[in-house]
């Protein structure tokens, strides 16, 4: 005797499949970007944070010795650590190595940005964002302050 009956397997047809693909497709398409950005973001926001903390410290050093501390980044990363900061950040948020530079009573802590390209910082002011994704310009904190970073208008 011939058996008849259909076989009922459960299972996703080709078609199915491809839709759903697709479907994850478009979401990685309109989710990536923003997840780069968001990232770029964060690390722009932590080297902000880092400089201002840097900064600080120096102002610390200011008010107790009338001058602020002369060299390096590896130079003065004794003289304020631990006393005027616990931990001295190194790096920016990209990993480059921050500048700082100081005269006298004034001084200066910059990072190259995304690019690591540092321009010459003589030529201070703000700089306008044009985008959200506008990382690649430099960062610079002086005297208590960020004179040069990133302002959306």
């Amino acid at each position: 005797m011939v058996n008849n009956k259909r076989n009922n397997s459960s299972g996703f047809t080709l078609v199915e499949l491809l839709i759903v693909i697709a479907i994850i497709a478009i979401i990685a398409v309109i989710a990536i970007p923003n997840l780069l950005s968001a990232l770029q973001k964060g690390r722009q926001k932590t080297t902000m944070g880092d400089m201002s903390s840097i900064g600080k410290a120096v102002e610390s050093y200011l008010a107790d010795n009338t001058v602020a501390p002369s060299g390096t980044m590896e130079e003065i990363n004794p003289i304020l650590q631990p006393f005027f900061l616990k931990r001295l950040p190194k790096d920016d948020g990209w990993g480059n190595v921050f500048q700082y530079t100081s005269e006298w009573d004034i001084y200066s802590i910059g990072s190259g940005g995304r690019d690591n390209s540092v321009v010459d910082w003589s030529q201070f002011g703000e700089y306008v964002c044009m985008s959200i994704t506008d990382y690649l310009n430099d960062i610079i904190y002086s005297g208590g302050q960020f004179v040069y970073f990133p302002r959306i208008k």
